[in-house]
């Protein structure tokens, strides 16, 4: 979710596609957790909780692993050197955060919908956060460390094979193992980027250009899967959605990118909203839930605001609020930004 993998290029070219993806990816994020700040249940909530969760995570892996195909071709000097920036670009905002949220987490814990005790704070530690959205920063710098430690160009094709099955197993268990949940999906993302990389030195300017069939057989499949995952919540139907999921979002963020010949154009209004999320996605991400948590004590547990308007304000805030803030505060502070994005330049 960072803008400085964001900056990631073929050559001096931009992926502005996946920048896009990123927007599109953060704003089901902070949707999500909007409609999750209360306890209130409808069939309706359920549905459009059912239709977030079923692709949007495996596709920030997805996207993850896209900006890190580097990891295939790395010497082990490098790979050292990624290691220890990963480590600054993750944990320490995994670990800052959670340190500050726990005295706030224990305050209020009676109006939490998941309380929070003394008990749980050494959980920091195995990836469960206070801060509940910042296991994706733990789980992924798990996963980009095993990769770095393992992955090259010669095993990656086995390991990718042998990690769809892992996590095929662990939806079917409905095991709460994230790392194996996965890691598919983050080597998805390499392959995906290792596609991309032969169309351009095939002179293709757009790969995901001509699949509108393909396009529309994934959304098929997607809401059959959807429907299916609604009425037997069978786990292992994740892993479907997951997929079609993660491609549908490829497919439409690079049709804001091209022209049906092809030849690339300028996003539209809705392409560049997209575009403005996927750059600031990790600034959103870090600084959506303290905002959302503030706004929920004021307009839910203190005004009594209805749930419908409390849940768009909440939304639109912690999803716009975070792009000002530390656009003219947060990243103008350098202890704030290292201690936050974990940006040490």
């Amino acid at each position: 979710m960072s803008n400085t993998d964001n900056n990631v290029q073929s050559g001096k070219r931009r992926y502005t596609e996946v920048d896009i993806a990123r927007g599109i990816g953060i704003l089901f994020v902070v949707l999500g957790h909007a409609i999750k700040q209360t306890e209130v249940s409808a069939g309706w909530i359920r549905v459009l909780t059912y239709f977030i969760y079923s692709f949007h995570m495996p596709l920030f892996f997805c996207l993850s692993g896209f900006v890190s195909a580097k990891i295939l071709t790395m010497n082990r000097q490098q790979r050292l050197h990624y290691i220890g920036d990963r480590a600054w670009r993750l944990l320490i905002p995994y670990f800052v955060i959670g340190l500050i949220y726990i005295p706030v987490k224990l305050k209020f814990s009676a109006a939490a919908v998941k309380p929070f005790t003394v008990s749980d704070i050494p959980k920091l530690f195995i990836g469960q956060n206070p801060d509940v959205s910042l296991w994706f920063l733990y789980v992924l710098f798990i996963i980009e460390l095993a990769c770095a430690l393992v992955i090259n160009t010669w095993n990656f094709r086995s390991i990718w094979y042998g990690s769809f099955f892992l996590s095929v197993a662990v939806y079917w268990a409905n095991l709460d193992i994230r790392v194996l949940k996965y890691l598919f999906f983050f080597l998805a993302g390499i392959w995906v980027r290792l596609k991309f990389e032969d169309c351009r030195r095939d002179g293709i300017e757009d790969p995901m250009g001509g699949q509108a069939l393909l396009a529309f057989l994934a959304l098929v499949t997607y809401l059959a899967g959807l429907i299916f995952l609604y009425r037997t919540t069978i786990t292992v139907t994740f892993m479907l959605t997951s997929v079609c999921g993660t491609y549908l979002v490829f497919w439409f963020s690079s049709a804001m990118v091209y022209n049906i010949d092809g030849e690339p154009r300028q996003p539209g209004g809705i392409g560049r909203t997209f575009l403005t999320l996927g750059l600031f996605s990790m600034d959103i991400y870090i600084l959506h839930e303290p905002i959302m948590t503030a706004l929920k004590l004021v307009l839910w547990n203190r005004l009594g605001l209805n749930y419908i308007l409390c849940t768009v304000i909440l939304f639109i805030a912690a999803l716009c609020l975070p792009i000002p803030l530390s656009k003219w505060i947060v990243r103008k502070i350098k202890p704030l930004r290292i201690l936050l994005f974990g940006e040490r330049r």
